[in-house]
């Protein structure tokens, strides 16, 4: 269980057997996050910024118009999301990460707080202390479920927009 107080933890990436010689990688993980070990997701712990990027778009895209469904994550069998699970399931397939499914403790606990003026695309939007969080996909837009579209879409975080207006975090999570 993670808390708090972790401000990384390490996750082996690749163990190289070299003749007699063993080469060790690790990474340091966004706080509130663990590796699914029993997946293989697009891109590995390895990869570039822009190759994690890039996978976490090409996911969230591929479920461009799937419903709004409040609790629902296609992970669990059910059809559809709301905002927390779609977010989750995003980076749990893109990256293999798994952590909570809350909106409110993705707030609390997930992701390395970064400042506003730092967003870069695949960065976890949080609104309104929890109330919903999507994906920042450049451009001045996020990708998220519902959030007044009833599915998974794009929508204006630019300043002056309703979800620009609303933004109150943005976390790294790579």
């Amino acid at each position: 269980m993670f808390t708090k107080a972790i401000s990384t933890v390490a996750a082996t990436l690749t163990t190289l057997a070299l003749g007699s010689t063993i080469a060790m990688a690790s990474v340091s993980l966004p706080p509130g996050v663990s590796i699914d070990h029993n997946m293989t997701p697009l891109a590995r712990e390895s990869a570039s910024y822009q190759a994690k990027t890039n996978a976490v778009l090409r996911v969230a895209e591929s479920k461009l118009g799937t419903p709004y469904i409040w609790g629902h994550n296609e992970d669990r069998g059910q059809y559809g999301f709301d905002c927390s699970n779609f977010v989750e399931y995003v980076y749990h397939h893109a990256l293999g990460y798994r952590f909570t499914t809350s909106s409110r403790m993705q707030y609390y606990d997930v992701g390395i707080r970064e400042p506003k003026s730092n967003l870069q695309p695949g960065d976890l939007l949080i609104f309104e202390d929890g109330k919903h969080v999507g994906i920042y996909a450049g451009n001045g837009e996020m990708i998220q479920c519902g959030g007044g579209l009833g599915k998974v879409g794009f929508l204006s975080v630019k300043p002056g927009s309703y979800w620009g207006n609303h933004l109150t975090a943005v976390r790294k999570m790579y």
